[in-house]
């Protein structure tokens, strides 16, 4: 592949399963249309950041925060709360991945 089709090419990173998502610092990932190496722009990878890190932390805050008991225990709700939480942090994260500004990584 030229340099005139990898311009051409509109780089996405589609997140279908969790193996695929990667973690919350990472360097670059493999485009889905060419197969070069890219990465989120700054103002996108920022953001990523600050999704995943505030929603851990409210996450956390919100599931040790309630008190109903279940079972004689509070912890299951508690669980319930946090894994619920996570699981809609990791979706905007989706979105992120899936909306965000990709640009291919030049190898030195």
């Amino acid at each position: 592949m030229d340099s005139n089709e990898k311009k051409q090419c509109k780089h996405k990173y589609i997140v279908g399963y969790s193996f695929r998502f990667p973690q919350p610092f990472f360097r670059s990932l493999p485009c889905d249309n060419c197969g070069c190496s890219i990465r989120l722009s700054l103002l996108w990878r920022i953001v990523y950041w600050c999704v995943d890190i505030i929603g851990f932390i409210l996450a956390f805050g919100v599931s040790t925060s309630i008190h109903i008991k279940f079972l004689g225990s509070t912890f299951f709700i508690s669980l319930f709360i946090f894994l619920l939480l996570i699981w809609t942090v990791h979706l905007i994260g989706r979105l992120i991945l899936k909306y965000g500004k990709w640009i291919e990584v030049y190898k030195k």
